[in-house]
C-alpha cells in the first residue's frame, strides 16, 4: 500500500513540533520525497498543503517549502497577574513574553473601547439587568513580527472604572501596569481570577481577526476577576492554539 498525504504530513508535522525542524528550515522537496517513498509528487504536495493550512510552512518561490513554525510562548497562570509584576509595569501578556525570553512593548496590544449594552451573557456575569450600559475594552495583541496572538475583551461596570485609564486610554495598555493596576489604584484590584479554557477550531470571523490559515486551532478563555466576592471584569479572550504551550502551578486544597 503505497503512502498518504496524511501519514507524510504527520511525519512532517511531528518533525517540525520535535524540533527536527525550526523556523526557515527547507522541507526536502516533493520530488525528492516522493522518489524516497514511492509515493506520488502530487501526493507528497498535499501533504505540504496541509502543513500550510495548518501554519506550520509556507510555500516560497525560488525557496521551497519554509518552516515558519515557531517553539509555543509560555503562557502563565496565576505568575502573570502578581501585582508585583505590574507594580514593574509588566502586564499579563508582556508576563508570557518574558517568561519565553520574547521582547514586548506596549503598543504590541492595540486597543478598542467603548460603551455597550451588556448582552445577556454579560449582564449575567455581572448579575446586572440586560442592556445595562457597561465598558467594554477589546485588545488584539500581536507579537514581534506583527503576527496576532492573541485577542481579548473584557467588560466593567461604568460606576467602577468610568474615566479612568480602562475608559480613556487608546493606544497600548491601560496605563503603565495595565488594567488591573487601575482596578488596584481604585481600591478593587483582583484577589481571585477564575479562567476557563475550551479547545477549538474558530469561526470564520475569528479565523479573520487572527489572519490564520487554513485549520489551525484556537483556545477560547473565559475570565472572572474578582476583588473578594465583587466581580471586577469579566473576560473572553482566544489564542492561537500553536502559539501557547499554558502553565500553571496549582496549590493543591487540603
Amino acid at each position: 500500500m503505497r503512502v498518504t498525504a496524511e501519514e507524510i504530513a504527520g511525519y512532517y508535522r511531528q518533525a517540525i513540533w520535535g524540533g527536527q525542524y525550526v523556523a526557515g528550515d527547507v522541507l526536502p522537496r516533493a520530488v525528492d520525497v516522493a522518489t524516497q517513498l514511492d509515493a506520488d509528487r502530487k501526493t507528497v504536495l498535499d501533504a505540504y498543503k496541509s502543513l500550510a493550512e495548518e501554519g506550520l510552512v509556507e510555500v516560497k518561490r525560488r525557496l521551497g517549502t519554509v518552516v515558519t513554525y515557531q517553539t509555543p510562548m509560555r503562557r502563565l497562570g496565576a505568575e502573570r497577574y502578581a501585582r508585583s509584576r505590574r507594580a514593574r509595569g509588566i502586564v499579563a501578556f508582556a508576563a508570557d513574553r518574558e517568561a519565553s525570553g520574547q521582547s514586548w512593548q506596549r503598543t504590541d496590544q492595540t486597543p478598542t473601547v467603548r460603551r455597550v449594552p451588556a448582552s445577556p451573557e454579560v449582564a449575567e456575569a455581572f448579575q446586572l439587568p440586560a442592556g445595562t450600559e457597561v465598558i467594554e475594552r477589546a485588545r488584539l495583541v500581536r507579537d514581534a513580527e506583527g503576527r496576532p496572538t492573541q485577542s481579548l475583551t473584557s467588560w466593567y461596570r461604568v460606576n467602577d472604572v468610568a474615566g479612568t485609564e480602562i475608559e480613556t486610554s487608546t493606544v497600548g495598555t491601560a496605563g503603565s501596569g495595565g488594567g488591573y493596576s487601575v482596578l488596584d489604584e481604585l481600591g478593587i484590584g483582583p484577589t481571585e481570577v477564575t479562567e476557563e479554557l475550551w479547545n477549538r477550531m474558530p469561526l470564520p470571523n475569528e479565523a479573520a481577526l487572527l489572519e490564520l490559515p487554513g485549520s489551525v486551532p484556537i483556545t477560547e478563555l473565559t475570565r472572572w476577576a474578582r476583588h473578594n466576592d465583587y466581580l471586577v471584569e469579566y473576560a473572553r479572550g482566544l489564542y492561537v492554539g500553536p502559539r501557547f504551550r499554558w502553565s500553571y502551578t496549582i496549590p493543591i486544597p487540603d
